[in-house]
């Protein structure tokens, strides 16, 4: 065998049958370890089948129609018992892990007061509603211990599940952590006369998805003196449950999904890759079911899907642990990433059959244009920075107008991102239109890429308490992966 190389502007023939083996030796060995490192992980991502023994965990629901009074939450640290007779520290609202679900309604002014009772600072940043600066929960909005926030929260936005947790720079992580997360529902009129599974925790159930390590059965405190780039741990946690079920009836279930992990993704699925129908983004109902058979969530991202029980006497949820960065090379390995259960559902025939019919059509959304496009904003997501800066408390980044439609170009590796004040709609997704299940409004997006949203702002947001923009990975934020902008008439 003969093969050539250049040198100096001539060719030398040289034998290379030597050379041509090593190499093919070498792709043999490459191939092989590949196929080992497959093997092995599908080992792994064979779904559970440790059966489920504790009944899931649904948060206490305090209903602002039914609420006599103030809603009153208080912020503590607590235990909790992921695993049966073993106590973990954590915080919670009102309890020792996680928080109320605060369900409002359209219209309507809900009025809360939280009071600190830990022995640092927090604050309380609503994710996903629109309201003004002041009362969004940015980082400049502490609350010190033993001090009450007293906060009402006039709700303007159409039906969506959204949550509330910490956001003090350098905090946000650990607090998460800790347990400090619960539930905003909104409802409105036009959601109620749906017919939608809407009987909260019986069809109608929130699932907050976190990740923990877990020794002995207890909780691995978070790093006290030494933050992680991003924490992505080992164990799935559904509402302070590990392995859950719960008892539903034989129709429609809906499924409220947070991904409330400090930085892990995951991909949801049903046993046997059944399909399901995606009804919502995180700010608002799509235009009409999308059937799908998985679903991917980075943090911060909700969605709510519907799962048809109404042929089989049980289902199971599952999650796939995604890689850090699932796009590119590792997009391959996602089919064989872990696989972990997050809920069974199991048939209970005296519960009433609901919901038994989806509605083909569940919302009007006017899409904004792009030639309405006012101002254009690009974001540069790297190396713990956005646009090459990282978060000064004392700089405005950029200021938006009331009203005005901008189009804002995010150009993201591994870094989910949020903003404050609004809902968006997503332009394209790396040079693509959005696929059907993302044509709804939403406030955070992972591109894997680049990705082009249009929005506009409704709600004043000043230099003392702006609006922010931050990677969704919380120990990113605490980095400093943020930045601050003013809505101004």
């Amino acid at each position: 065998m003969t093969c050539f190389r250049q040198i100096k502007g001539a060719y030398k023939r040289q034998k290379g049958f030597a050379s041509r083996r090593v190499a093919l030796v070498m792709l043999m060995v490459s191939a092989l370890i590949f196929a080992a490192i497959v093997a092995s992980t599908a080992l792994r991502a064979s779904p559970p089948t440790t059966a489920a023994v504790t009944p899931l965990s649904i948060p206490t629901l305090i209903d602002s129609r039914t609420q006599n009074g103030l809603i009153v939450i208080d912020i503590k640290e607590g235990e909790h018992e992921f695993y049966p007779g073993v106590k973990s520290k954590t915080s919670g609202y009102n309890g020792g892990y996680l928080g109320p679900t605060i369900k409002m309604y359209k219209g309507e002014s809900t009025a809360i007061a939280f009071t600190n009772h830990l022995d640092e600072p927090t604050n309380i940043h609503g994710h996903g509603l629109h309201v003004v600066g002041k009362i969004d929960g940015g980082p400049q909005n502490k609350i010190l211990p033993g001090d009450t926030w007293n906060v009402t929260i006039p709700v303007v936005q159409q039906a969506s599940t959204n949550w509330y947790h910490p956001h003090l720079k350098g905090s946000t992580a650990k607090q998460v952590h800790s347990g400090l997360a619960g539930f905003y529902l909104i409802e409105d009129e036009h959601s109620l006369s749906l017919g939608l599974p809407n009987t909260y925790g019986v069809d109608d159930i929130p699932l907050v998805i976190q990740d923990r390590n877990f020794v002995d059965g207890k909780m691995t405190p978070y790093p006290a003196n030494d933050m992680p780039e991003d924490l992505r741990e080992g164990t799935l946690v559904v509402n302070g449950t590990i392995n859950p079920y719960t008892m539903v009836p034989q129709s429609f279930v809906r499924l409220r999904l947070l991904n409330g992990s400090n930085a892990r993704s995951y991909e949801f699925y049903l046993e046997g890759d059944q399909p399901f129908y995606k009804i919502a983004t995180e700010g608002g109902l799509l235009a009409s079911p999308v059937e799908l058979t998985s679903l991917k969530m980075a943090p911060g991202e909700r969605n709510d899907i519907v799962v048809d029980m109404s042929a089989v006497e049980n289902q199971r949820v599952l999650a796939r642990l995604l890689p850090m960065n699932y796009s590119g090379f590792n997009a391959a390995l996602v089919p064989f990433s872990e696989s972990q259960s997050v809920l069974e559902l199991r048939v209970d025939s005296s519960l009433e059959a609901l919901a038994s019919a989806l509605p083909k059509q569940l919302n009007t959304i006017t899409p904004y244009l792009e030639k309405d496009v006012q101002v254009e904003r690009i974001f540069e997501l790297d190396d713990m920075s956005i646009n090459g800066q990282q978060m000064d408390m004392n700089v405005i980044n950029h200021e938006s107008k009331l009203g005005q439609l901008e189009k804002w170009t995010i150009n993201s590796g591994r870094h989910p991102f949020h903003m404050h004040g609004t809902s968006f709609l997503i332009l394209s997704m790396n040079g693509n239109p959005p696929a059907p299940e993302d044509q709804g409004w939403k406030d955070t997006i992972y591109p894997n890429g680049e990705a082009e949203i249009l929005l506009k702002f409704e709600y004043e947001a000043p230099e003392q308490w702006p609006y922010m923009y931050h990677c969704h990975i919380l120990e990113h934020e605490d980095m400093g992966m943020m930045g601050q902008f003013t809505v101004v008439k």
